[in-house]
């Protein structure tokens, strides 16, 4: 891989290191706010650049307790996904104008800041560049198999770590022009539809699994859609890397004796619904099963009236992404509200600052509320 293509040993590098010291003298002489006048410090600070050109930057600051709040300025004017937490992972509020952040941070130690920009970066003619002003040391982590083809000025350190470049840069403006491999794009191959047991009694589970394989080289989603006797009965959606594959399974249920066929991606089979054995039933024992069914019936129904409906929350949002479908669910399961720590503990491998931030999508987007519980966040479905 090419790190630095187009810089040059010489003159070219003398110049640089001339214009980088002249940098440093002028930084020097300007006088900057110290950290007591601001509030805080900061001591890291870190932009990751994905394929598609959206920055993350991820910041942790030190602050003075006894401010009730800090301002400070981000790296661009138009960002997403903001996300601001104290050293608790309890979510701050804050205000934001442009690329000027207020952070209400009375009592916090520790802020941690992360958002999403796209403004950073521009491609043409398959070259990426990213540009910005850096107001403090900073490290920059580049694409996976990306080279470097400009960079402005010559970089505290270029390493490579995982596959990317990483580059400590010191303040200043600062350019770097980079370009990506061209990387196939997902392909999906379904196979080995299986149907098991092929003949249940009425009532029973039926399970119908495919394997659903990635043969591309670049990560992509598939839905897989089953068909029973030519009608979907169900969808489902998975998110495979490049030579990956995975096993997607159904569960039918048929309560009607006869024998269904079962369809997915082409491929066919059946499965045979048995008519159930009759069997002696008591009268009281039949008058006792309605009663206890008129009871159930009558507090689901009251249940229902009183929790909000994940099915109408996802036809009123049909683009809502499947992690964001699977919290409405589990939050419409305890009854329309939980708190933090038991979203984490259902969802143990979704990373605790992307779920924040899917619930402050959910949040922007009049789906759920956030509100404090004692020392703990608590997140409430809306009523749709």
């Amino acid at each position: 891989m090419t790190v630095l293509h187009g810089l040059t040993m010489g003159k070219k590098l003398k110049s640089l290191l001339t214009a980088s010291l002249l940098t440093v003298l002028l930084l020097v002489s300007v006088p900057a706010a110290s950290a007591d006048e601001l509030g805080y410090t900061v001591e890291s600070a870190k932009l990751t650049v994905y394929r598609d050109g959206v920055v993350h930057a991820a910041q942790s600051l030190s602050v003075n307790e006894t401010f009730p709040a800090i301002s400070l300025r981000l790296l661009a004017s138009s960002v997403e996904n903001v996300m601001v937490l104290d050293e608790n992972g309890t979510v701050l509020d804050y205000d934001l104008d442009g690329a000027n952040m207020t952070v209400y941070s009375l009592g916090a130690t520790q802020v941690r800041l992360e958002y999403d920009t796209a403004s950073l970066t521009a491609k043409k003619a398959g070259v990426w560049t990213l540009h910005f002003e850096n107001p403090y040391n900073l490290t920059v982590y580049l694409p996976e198999e990306s080279t470097i083809l400009y960079i402005s000025d010559v970089p505290d350190l270029i390493e490579t770590e995982n596959g990317k470049i990483v580059l400590s840069l010191f303040p200043g403006p600062w350019e770097i022009s980079y370009a990506l491999p061209i990387v196939p794009p997902a392909a999906f191959r379904i196979t080995g539809l299986s149907v098991e047991p092929s003949e249940v009694e009425s009532g029973k589970e039926v399970t119908v699994s495919v394997n659903v394989a990635n043969i591309g080289e670049a990560e992509g989603s598939y839905t897989v859609v089953l068909k029973v006797d030519g009608a979907t009965e169900e969808t489902k959606t998975v998110t495979l890397a490049g030579g990956t594959s995975t096993t997607v399974e159904f569960k039918v249920t048929k309560k009607t004796p006869g024998v269904y066929s079962v369809e997915v991606a082409g491929m066919k089979d059946e499965f045979k619904v048995k008519e159930p054995p009759l069997a002696p039933f008591p009268l009281e024992y039949l008058l006792a099963a309605a009663v206890a069914f008129a009871v159930v019936f009558a507090g689901f129904m009251l249940l229902k009236r009183r929790t909000p409906s994940a099915e109408k929350i996802f036809k009123k949002h049909p683009y809502l992404r499947d992690e964001d479908k699977a919290v409405i669910k589990f939050l419409a399961e305890k009854g329309g509200k939980a708190l933090e720590a038991e979203i984490r503990e259902r969802f143990p491998d979704l990373p605790r600052t992307s779920l924040w931030r899917l619930v402050r999508r959910l949040e922007k987007m009049g789906i759920v509320t956030v509100k404090k519980v004692g020392l703990q966040n608590q997140v409430d479905l809306k009523k749709q």
